[in-house]
């Protein structure tokens, strides 16, 4: 299944009202997702990226979680469910390869959901460095928003999600499991901010 074949360009308006159609906007997922929007709208001014991004990364970030809308659940997997959803409403390549590959997505199928390998595997052989750009900011978002939508440090997101789930969990092992690719991408995003 081939998602990233096409640079389309969606007009729908994505915002807060849209989301709510899909995740209830009562819920800490619909907090933590406007919080990964507020904190590309945070770092955007500061990039030094194509202006015809920047409203793109917006709707990766409203839709980088809407796999877990229960009408959107396909493969109970959430970064592939959305990735599917936003390739049929044609949003852009770089959009839906965020969603599809964000936060060590590809990295947690590799460990845990061999069925999907071969989505993965064939998608992630047409990623462009656009592509990989969008994946890098929108995980570095997702990592630096808390469950309920506040800024938080990276390792206080990670030690959120054992706190949450145990630290024996599938989730909170792979949160663990995968700190070396989470620092890989924050160094890539600093060093796009001009950090060291």
């Amino acid at each position: 299944m081939k998602l990233l074949t096409s640079s389309q360009s969606n007009s729908i308006l994505v915002d807060r009202k849209w989301l709510s159609q899909y995740i209830p906007d009562n819920s800490p997922r619909y907090q933590h997702i406007l919080g990964v929007v507020h904190s590309m709208e945070s770092l955007l001014p500061q990039l030094n990226i194509p202006n015809d991004w920047k409203p793109s990364l917006l709707q990766a970030c409203y839709l980088h979680d809407i796999g877990y809308s229960p009408q959107l659940n396909k493969y109970n997997f959430h970064p592939l469910d959305g990735a599917i959803f936003a390739y049929h409403q044609g949003f852009s390549k770089s959009v839906v390869a965020a969603i599809l590959f964000h936060s060590c997505s590809f990295e947690q199928v590799q460990q845990t959901r061999h069925d999907l390998n071969n989505i993965y595997q064939e998608n992630h052989t047409l990623l462009d460095e656009q592509d990989k750009c969008f994946i890098d900011l929108v995980t570095y978002c997702d990592l630096h928003t808390s469950s309920s939508g506040q800024f938080i440090t990276y390792l206080k997101r990670i030690q959120d999600v054992v706190d949450r789930y145990g630290p024996s969990h599938e989730v909170s092992r792979l949160m663990l499991a995968n700190r070396p690719y989470y620092e890989e991408t924050i160094a890539r995003v600093n060093k796009l901010l001009g950090h060291k």
